[in-house]
Formats: structure tokens, sequence, C-alpha cells
């Protein structure tokens, strides 16, 4: 017998966040994506959201998987799909997440569920066009003339996480020769230790280095999906620019884009395969 639509709980999931702007953002994702595909999608932090005030997020507290895999709630899901809003495997879906699903899958033998696939796929280039889109409406918001472009991420510890940077960063630079003046790969932070060197340049140091180089006018493009801590106002990405002496500019975040978008759907379309 097939699943009916009660049966399966479809969750987009992020890492979650202590900042309100990250979670009301997920909500706006998960409501345009039931939207497109007609499916009741449940936007979920993995952790923390929940611990934010209710009065920041219109008055509907937040959700996370980690309080709600503690709630008598779960233990009436039959099959779960998770839809995770990550560029691509970090730990928290391919480590954390799994062993809290198949822990809740071991108390009942009847329980399934599926993790789909993240954002990035290798040979896709809409993550790039997206954040090119974004960087050439900076360029212009700012009337800025062949800036230096700096893309940045979180860091990670994980080369295969490392490398969705570059890939992106090789289809962006392939894509704005003509509209920039450099264009460099750049962390936010890495661990010490040489065996996580693959993270740099840091943006600071990347900054630094264009400041002394005189370079007047720098696009930083965040390969960022959500605004937190990290990307969010007053967040650590807008202390780290604020020092560089000449003009810069931030592009928007990537979460809404389109085809962010379409790549979720495209996800859920094909998710018995």
């Amino acid at each position: 017998m097939g699943k009916s639509l009660n049966d399966i709980k479809y969750f987009l999931v992020d890492n979650g966040s202590l900042n309100p702007e990250a979670t009301l953002n997920l909500r706006r994702i998960a409501k345009a994506l039931s939207s497109e595909t007609g499916l009741p999608i449940r936007p979920v932090g993995l952790m923390h959201s929940h611990k934010v005030n209710a009065q920041k997020l219109d008055g509907v507290a937040a959700e996370t998987m980690e309080s709600l895999f503690q709630s008598p709630e779960c233990k009436e899901w039959k099959h779960v799909v998770m839809i995770p809003l990550f560029f691509g495997p970090s730990l928290a879906i391919t480590d954390w997440l799994p062993r809290k699903l198949q822990q809740w899958q071991a108390e009942d033998s009847t329980r399934s569920f599926r993790i789909l696939p993240c954002l990035h796929f290798l040979g896709d280039d809409r993550i790039a066009r997206a954040l090119t889109e974004r960087t050439l409406d900076a360029i212009s918001a700012h009337d800025y003339n062949k800036p230096f472009v700096a893309l940045v991420d979180h860091g990670t510890p994980l080369p295969e996480v490392n490398q969705i940077r570059e890939d992106v960063g090789r289809q962006m630079k392939s894509l704005l020769p003509a509209e920039i003046s450099g264009f460099s790969t750049c962390s936010m932070e890495r661990r010490d230790g040489p065996e996580y060197d693959f993270n740099d340049p840091l943006l600071e140091n990347k900054l630094r280095e264009l400041a002394g180089e005189k370079v007047e006018q720098v696009v930083v493009a965040q390969l960022f999906l959500s605004p937190g801590r990290h990307a969010g106002k007053g967040g650590d990405l807008e202390e780290i620019c604020s020092f560089f002496p000449g003009a810069i500019a931030r592009t928007e975040l990537l979460g809404m884009h389109p085809l962010i978008l379409e790549i979720l759907v495209e996800r859920l379309k094909h998710r018995e395969e």
C-alpha cells in the first residue's frame, strides 16, 4: 500500500539560528516552496531556533528538530522527508540529522525517512548564476566601475564542502569577466592548522591585501542563504567589511532567489529517485 499525503511529513531544514530573521526567512522559503509544489512544507531549524522569543517571530514560536525529536508528536510520524536548505553536505546533514532519524526509526520498524540532496550539484551552475545576479545588482546599485569581487562563505573543516565554494567561484569568474577587475574566493573563518589551509584566504586578510593595493571598490558576494549571526544585520561579515577603507558592498542573500527555489522544487519532484 502506498503512502498517503497525510502519512508524509515534509520539513524544510536549515541549521537553526538565534537570529529571528533566519527563522522568518526559512518560513518565507517554505511558504514559497509549498505554493510551488502543493505540498505542506514545515520550516524547522535543526537546533537553536526554538530558543528565540516568539514575540520576535510574529508571535509564532520557532521549531527545531532537536526539540521535536523529544516531543510526543514525533511518535505519530510515519514517513518523513527532509529538504536541506544547505549548499552542501555539512556534518549537520550527513551526521547529526541521520543519527537522530535512525534513532526515531528504530522505535518502530514501519517508520521511514528520506533526506533529499543539498542545493549544490556538480555541473549545475544555478547557484553561481544566482550569486552573479546578486553581484551585478550590487554593482549597479552602488554605481561601481569594475570592482574587485570577493566570494565569501562561512569556512569549513570539510574539503568536500569547500569544493562547493570553489566550484561556484570558478563558474562566477567565467560569468563576470567584463564587469570586474579581479576575483577571489574567501572564507569568513577557519580552524587553526595547515590541514585547514584550503579555506584561505580569510576575507579579513583579503580585504587588508586589497586595501594595500589601493583597490577602491569591492563587492563581497555572500554565499549565504539566510541572515543569521554571520550574514545578518550587525553580524560578523558586516564587522569584517567595516574596516575596509574604500567602497564596499555586500550582496543580498540567496535564500529567496528564484533559482534556489527552482532547485528545491526539483529536489521534491525527484524525491523518490
